[in-house]
């Protein structure tokens, strides 16, 4: 290239890159530099920021936002080529943030410089407060209504409940007992305040929030129904008992190996009165799945005793006297008839049983059994039918022999003993007496009279 061209290229080029605003992206041809001349970045044209940005548009539509927003209000939006300079006060650095993340997504900014302080006024700190306060007053006058009546609603179902549960006698004519006419009373009651009080929230718009309570009280229900099992079933078991009763008051019975009388029926345990005169409790649960044995169910009761008489003896004549003894005794039943059978042979007795039968309403068990076995032995020793013990026969061992010398009975001295005094007429009275023992019949009616009993005497037994 001459080099005039090359002086003339470095005097003119600055020029015109000045006057012609596309000078800098156009690639200008000179001779011999087209290696050197830079070529246009077409990658990022989106990116690219604008030379000319809305000034106003941003500046309103930013006073607009900030307006609007609570905690915005006194800060101003100053825009000059797309840069926001933002002035003023805020009651938090959280509202600075905000402001300036508002700001900087509007199209056109091209960067936000924030110039927000913290307000330190005591009045202006109170101003929100203030707004709120009377923002939740107002709100509140004009909820009351609205709660008025759904608590006038509510307050008309708990009425109802109880006019249904406490002034009629429909329960009465259901429920077997006393117990299930409380149960079926509290039911009909929580039933009717829980439809009182699902109206009532749906007045107030609030159904969602009881739907949550409810079901978080139904899982606090499940944790704690798992926590109380034992008294959940004892429970129900309670309320099976008193609908379906296996036994009444005052009846002797035998459950999970306690005999005695039944006391009273509680809603977690079955009392029973022994013979001892001890109160024991088994719990419902336990009484529901159990074996009873009831002896007072049937009146009748039948005894059996074993008596054993030698080898020597007539049989027959020794079974004869037993039955004919029985059957003469107070308080055994002519029918069913008392009998005796041959039971075994053993070593050195025949062994005899006898049977026989007691109306328990009208003589003591116990009391005739011990007469029949007592007349049963006399009446044996009357006609000479022994009844032998045991033999065990002694033989003489080397090792251990006995003395030579061993006291003569002349030489043993008796124990000093006072000798009992006889029995009088009526001791032998008292001895023969089969009437039934009320001793612990008391006892059960005293406990009965201090306490609650879901046992009732009209209700179906099973």
């Amino acid at each position: 290239m001459p080099i005039a061209a090359r002086l003339i290229a470095t005097l003119f080029l600055p020029l015109l890159m000045i006057s012609t605003p596309t000078a800098s992206a156009q690639a200008i041809a000179l001779p011999g530099a087209a290696s050197a001349a830079p070529k246009a970045d077409t990658t990022n044209e989106s990116a690219a920021i604008p030379l000319q940005s809305p000034d106003a548009e941003i500046e309103k539509r930013l006073k607009g936002l900030f307006t609007e927003i609570d905690g915005l209000e006194t800060v101003r939006a100053t825009v000059k080529g797309g840069v926001v300079i933002l002035t003023g006060t805020t009651l938090s650095v959280a509202d600075q943030a905000k402001a300036e993340a508002i700001a900087s997504r509007l199209a056109g900014v091209v960067s936000v410089e924030n110039g927000l302080v913290a307000e330190h006024r005591v009045s202006r700190r109170l101003e929100p407060l203030v707004a709120k306060s009377e923002q939740m007053l107002q709100d509140t006058l004009a909820f009351l209504p609205l709660l008025l009546v759904a608590l006038l609603i509510f307050v008309g179902f708990w009425f109802l409940g109880r006019f249904l549960t406490r002034s009629t006698n429909i329960f009465k004519r259901i429920a077997p007992n006393a117990f299930i006419e409380t149960l079926l009373r509290q039911a009909v009651r929580t039933l009717l305040m829980l439809v009182g009080l699902v109206l009532a929230m749906s007045v107030l718009g609030a159904t969602a929030l009881l739907g949550s309570v409810l079901g978080a009280a139904g899982v606090l229900g499940l944790a704690v129904g798992f926590a109380v099992r034992d008294t959940i079933e004892n429970y129900i078991a309670s309320i099976l008992l008193s609908v379906r009763q296996p036994f009444a008051p005052n009846d002797h019975v035998i459950i999970e190996g306690f005999e005695g009388k039944i006391t009273r029926l509680n809603s977690r345990a079955t009392i029973i009165t022994t013979f001892d005169g001890n109160e024991v409790r088994i719990p419902n649960a336990t009484v529901y799945k159990a074996n009873i044995v009831n002896f007072t169910h049937t009146p009748e009761r039948r005894f059996l005793f074993e008596v054993g008489i030698g080898y020597e003896n007539d049989i027959a004549e020794a079974q004869a006297l037993a039955l004919a003894t029985v059957k003469a005794i107070a308080g055994v039943l002519p029918q069913p008839a008392p009998f005796t059978i041959v039971d075994r042979l053993d070593a050195y007795t025949v062994a005899i049983k006898v049977y026989g039968w007691v109306d328990q309403t009208k003589s003591d068990f116990g009391k005739v059994k011990s007469e029949a076995i007592r007349q049963v032995k006399e009446a044996f020793d009357v006609h000479a039918i022994s009844i032998p013990a045991p033999i065990q026969n002694v033989h003489e061992i080397v090792e251990h022999r006995l003395p030579d010398t061993l006291p003569t009975p002349a030489q043993v001295t008796p124990a000093a003993a006072k000798t009992p005094a006889k029995p009088s007429a009526k001791d032998k009275q008292a001895v023969v007496d089969t009437k039934p023992d009320d001793t612990i019949d008391e006892k059960v009616k005293a406990e009965r009279e201090a306490g609650s009993d879901l046992l009732t005497s009209d209700a179906p037994r099973e």
